[in-house]
């Protein structure tokens, strides 16, 4: 199997004499007595206490020295007690814990209630019965049809392997969501923000045709066509009547590509007056149509010579004269989307160029509640972003929400319990919105449901009777920054009894701006920590600050000035020789936040609805000297995963290579896998995501984000297959290059090692099929030519096509390996086949057989088809030779590849027997590698081996290369996770003895419980300390660092000796000789291995 490098372990032998063997623990050792009390025994009376309890235990069988088997860490959808889920069938999970060797679950019964006194007393909605299964992992619940807005609350029994009951679980929760779109009762409302209107490409020829036209949604009768004219407010040239066509039709069809139309004005014949900011209008006897469109024939020639069609509004009007065109969707042979001009801004409404106003519009209602609140939930969308407030306060600490998706099919609300913000008597519910990815004017909806102690229920939601006005936020943008006026602050504008007389009425969008409105189950995107400035130090009239760690975020800024005065912020990631903050490499972002001082004595302001990528901060305009570490205040902002592993080895600069790759996948993941925190991209490119998601399930319960980001995939992916280069699709070719676009399967497969999560297989396998059924198509002779990006950022070039067609390999092994899972065994045969026929062709191809060289001979050349398992047995020595020689003595030690190269080196190496050699290209510190990059300051992983700080392709913080965190867990610590056995229900334990590096510790907070390895060696000595959660089975390969005979003890037990295995330690089935190792197989439990060679 090539989806997964290790060979399945094999299952723990059955009928094994179990003991109980007591945990060894340095200074204190705790025992679970089967009471369930904790007895603590201090290290001075240690040994007779153990004496004491091993006599004991002597006498007792395995089951009465076992501790009764419990259910524990109780999850829905990958997270704890969620609210406002909508999945049709939660996925539960549990962790079996159980103390003792070789525990394992063998059945499971739960039971789901209406609360958790019903649970006690036995009331129902379903119970599963006495499951004989040792599943604990993502289990559907089938046979309840779950409601809206309910909390059901469940509980889990287990039994062990002996067949003895452990007590139900503490009871847990999940909460739906709305369930339907039917029971939202608010309608989206909006602001519009204005602009110049729309503006075509332009072009250097005035008789070329552009058109532009507006979806109606439906055919409708009408009656008039008005055309507005444009005048830029912030153009150079500020001409009334700008961009509006000298010859022109105005059209009319119910088919999109206009096949059949009316024409209702046409005015080609010859050149028009230009009408200046007077309004164009045509009338005409009724016509039923859905779409109007203008068509410019001769275009408008601004002053530089240059040819356009630009129009404020379009509108067109029913008998009656009511509007038809009115937020309508808009669509145009091409379209300048900057500088205040915009597709939509064709139908916002607003007839006249504007600047734009209410950028982040306030929107508010007040409410009188009449009776004590027994629950209440506000369900609520903003778009791009939002902050919903009630009575004064801000609802949750969600930042940056809700998640980035492709909005136009699919946007997310999230669920907040407000119980204890509602009051009886006047009430506010207030919002402010900002621009994030969204791209048009914002939109929010907002459901409160609010159920009283009498049993009655009180909807507060949005609707034509909310109010909106202007916040302080005159300009937002994840690129740019946000720009703040504090003397625009309108006092208590989200609490009762505020004036707003003067704010207008909230416009009712026209229809649903999202296809699908889904339950948020991310994490949500957090400030997770506040960092203290390292240093700080004056320049030409500003000051600079350094934080001492690259990140993603804002700042904090505590100021006391006069009223008016303006303070920047100016954020990046390198310095100029003088001192000063160097953005060349953020290109056009400006990166750069500005507050306007209310001049109230000491204020506090951190932006809303931007980010940062930053180490330094230059501060310019402060009132006189900044003092106190409060001053500014780094704010560390992203997708709020927990660790869940840790790693440390006796080598310093692996340790700190491991932490900046850690730095840089957190502060690269807000709500989806992006490839920058910085510049003008922040995009979620398929190539880095897929390269890091093996990494990031290692350090971070990033399960929940994951399943997110396969969703975007999914809803990104083409019917063909295709899948695109960024996801969603902003950047990038569509398909994408073969390997960013393999993403979609690497990630599938990570996940359901990392997790056992059978479902995902079940929801994705159709997508990841239909791609790979698309490169089949594609494919000349199995071979793909097509390539984009190559070995992106490598530092010799690799064939593109042997890099495509190995990915084509890949990605049909993992469609196989899908389908021998869900138990579709005519597609496992068949996509196993298709491999076989693509590998033949890839070395017929690209291996030279005579000199066992593959492709140009550049290390990922070699690297590909040993990663595959596909070169000819008898050439396999010499192309693992050629490997070698190439970076020990061509390249002395380096690397020569991109991140795609470099992701299977290592692995490579460690399976090819040169550990070593892997070691050695991880303490080179010079360019390229990782060792110069600590070198030279970094505290993250950069996009380049090479330091660079102009503009292009130099991001300090890029997550690709940031994979070798994973190689840490897998190959240095051993920990391995298989998809034979997934979700660590059968996982490997194989460290890596390699160079000087003494030792290396790590462990892993899995779906089934905590996974460690820790060894350490000493001459030929070895020592391997391992934690095996119950309901696993391990197989644990104990390294041996001499080269005669070995022998390998447990807790000072021999189990093997003299080449064989000696049995009788509970918890080890077997024992075999393995190359530099003895592999173990051995139940759940810690043991205490050394060998001696």
């Amino acid at each position: 199997m090539i989806a997964e490098k290790r060979r399945p372990a094999s299952r723990l032998e059955t009928g094994a004499c179990l003991v109980y063997h007591p945990r060894e623990i340095l200074h204190e050792r705790t025992f679970r007595m089967a009471d369930p009390q904790l007895l603590t025994v201090s290290a001075p009376s240690l040994g007779i206490f153990i004496a004491a309890v091993l006599g004991l235990l002597a006498c007792s069988t395995s089951a009465e020295a076992a501790s009764l088997p419990e259910a524990v860490d109780l999850t829905t959808e990958h997270r704890t007690n969620p609210l406002g889920i909508d999945a049709a069938e939660p996925r539960l999970s549990w962790r079996f814990a159980q103390d003792g060797r070789g525990r394992r679950q063998s059945a499971y019964q739960i039971q789901i209630a209406g609360g958790p006194e019903a649970l006690q007393a036995g009331n129902t909605l379903l119970d599963t019965g006495k499951v004989e299964s040792s599943q604990s992992l993502s289990i559907p619940l089938k046979g309840l049809r779950l409601a809206s807005q309910m909390r059901y609350w469940w509980r889990v029994k287990v039994w062990d392997d002996e067949g003895k009951e452990g007590p139900w679980s503490h009871p847990a929760f999940f909460e739906t969501g709305l369930l339907h779109r039917a029971e939202w009762e608010g309608v989206w409302i909006t602001s519009p923000i204005g602009g110049n209107g729309y503006h075509s490409d332009i072009t250097a020829e005035a008789d070329t045709e552009k058109w532009v036209q507006v979806d109606l949604g439906d055919s409708r009768e009408i009656a008039a066509v008005t055309l507005f004219p444009a005048r830029p407010y912030n153009w150079n040239e500020d001409t009334p009547g700008f961009g509006f066509p000298l010859r022109y039709r105005v059209e009319v069809s119910d088919d999109a590509d206009f096949r059949r139309s009316t024409v209702v004005a046409d005015r080609t014949g010859e050149d028009q007056p230009n009408p200046g900011e007077k309004p164009v209008e045509f009338r005409f006897e009724p016509v039923r149509a859905r779409y109007v469109r203008l068509t410019a024939t001769r275009l408008y020639t601004r002053q530089d010579g240059q040819k356009l069609l630009a129009l404020a509004e379009l509108q067109a009007a029913g008998p009656s004269g009511e509007i038809l065109t009115a937020g309508r969707p808009v669509a145009a042979l091409d379209s300048t989307e900057a500088h205040g001009w915009s597709l939509e801004n064709l139908t916002e409404g607003i007839t006249r160029s504007t600047a734009p106003s209410r950028i982040a519009p306030l929107f508010r209602k007040e409410f009188t509640l009449t009776k004590p609140v027994r629950r209440a939930r506000a369900y609520v969308c903003g778009l791009g972003y939002y902050e919903l407030h009630l009575n004064g306060q801000k609802v949750g600490d969600h930042v940056l929400d809700p998640a980035y998706t492709n909005f136009e099919k699919r946007a997310y609300y999230s669920t907040y319990d407000v119980t204890d913000m509602l009051r009886v008597g006047p009430n506010a519910a207030g919002a402010i919105l900002g621009k994030g990815w969204w791209g048009r004017s914002p939109v929010l909806i907002v459901q409160i449901n609010i159920e009283h102690d009498d049993g009655s229920r009180t909807s507060v939601f949005t609707d034509g009777t909310w109010k909106r006005g202007q916040s302080p936020i005159l300009d937002n943008s994840l690129y740019h920054g946000e720009t703040y006026d504090a003397r625009l602050e309108q006092d208590g504008w989200d609490q009762p009894g505020f004036d707003d007389s003067n704010w207008e009425e909230a416009i009712v969008a026209p229809e649903w701006p999202t296809q699908q409105l889904s339950a948020q189950t991310i994490q949500p995107i957090r400030v997770t920590e506040t960092l203290t400035f390292k240093s700080m130090k004056p320049g030409k009239d500003c000051w600079v600050f350094d934080f001492g760690q690259n990140f993603s975020g804002w700042c904090r800024l505590t100021v006391a000035g006069p009223a008016g005065n303006v303070i920047t912020l100016k954020h990046a990631e390198v310095l100029y020789p003088d001192g000063t903050v160097n953005q060349e490499n953020l290109r056009s972002a400006k990166a750069t936040d500005t507050y306007i001082t209310r001049g109230s004595g000491t204020e506090v302001y951190e932006p809303r609805f931007t980010y940062h990528g930053f180490r330094y901060v230059q501060l310019e305009g402060f009132p006189g000297h900044p003092s106190g570490w409060d001053v500014l205040k780094g704010r560390v902002v992203h997708t709020d995963m927990p660790a869940r592993g840790t790693f440390e080895c006796s080598n310093e600069l692996l340790n700190q290579i491991h932490r900046n790759s850690c730095w840089g996948f957190r502060t690269n993941f807000h709500s989806i896998p992006t490839d920058c925190p910085q510049r003008d991209e922040r995009q979620g490119w398929m190539g880095d995501a897929g390269m890091t998601s093996d990494m990031g399930l290692y350090n971070f319960d990033a399960a929940a984000a994951y399943n997110k980001f396969l969703q975007d995939i999914a809803d990104a992916q083409g019917e063909d297959g295709r899948i695109p280069d960024t996801v969603p699709h902003i950047w990038g070719t569509n398909p994408g290059d073969p390997m960013w676009s393999a993403a979609y399967h690497f990630i599938v497969r990570d996940m359901y090692r990392h997790t056992g999560d059978r479902t995902l297989l079940e929801r994705h396998y159709d997508g990841m099929k239909r791609y790979v059924q698309m490169l089949e198509r594609e494919a000349q002779d199995y071979i793909i030519t097509r390539n984009n990006y190559g070995d992106w950022v490598g530092v010799e070039e690799t064939p593109k096509d042997l890099i495509s067609t190995g990915s084509f390999i890949l990605v049909s092994n993992i469609v196989a390996d899908a389908a021998e899972v869900l138990g579709r065994k005519d597609d496992a045969r068949y996509f196993r086949e298709l491999s076989a026929r693509i590998a033949e062709a890839f070395n017929t191809r690209f291996l030279n057989r005579e000199t066992a060289v593959y492709g140009n001979g550049s290390q990922y050349s070699y690297v590909w088809p040993l990663y595959l398992k596909i070169v000819p047995p008898e050439l396999h020595a010499r192309v693992v030779e050629n490997l070698v020689h190439d970076i020990m003595v061509n390249h002395k030690g380096h690397l020569s590849t991109g991140f795609l190269g470099a992701r299977y080196m290592f692995e490579v190496l460690c399976d090819e027997g040169h550990a070593d050699v892997a070691y050695t290209i991880m303490n080179q510190r010079d360019y390229p590698s990782y060792g110069y990059m600590i070198e030279m300051g970094a505290t993250t992983i950069w996009e380049l081996w090479k330091y660079e700080t102009g503009r292009g392709m130099n991001s300090h913080n890029h997550p690709a290369f940031g994979f070798i965190s994973g190689w840490f867990y897998s190959d240095i610590a051993g920990i391995v996770p298989t998809w034979e056995g997934a979700g660590f229900g059968r996982f490997d334990i194989k460290p890596h003895l390699m160079g000087d590096l003494k030792s290396a510790r790590a462990s892993v907070d899995t779906v089934r419980g905590r996974v460690s390895s820790s060894w350490e060696r000493e001459g030929s000595t070895v020592r391997l300390e391992v934690t095996i959660p119950a309901n696993s089975t391990a197989d644990v390969w104990v390294p041996l660092a001499g080269e005669g005979s070995a022998e390998v003890l447990e807790d000072g037990k021999t189990i093997w000796k003299d080449g064989a295995f000696v049995p009788g330690v509970p918890g080890i089935a077997s024992g075999e000789a393995a190359g530099r190792w003895v592999r173990f197989q051995a139940g759940s439990g810690q043991y205490r291995f050394e060998s001696r060679s």
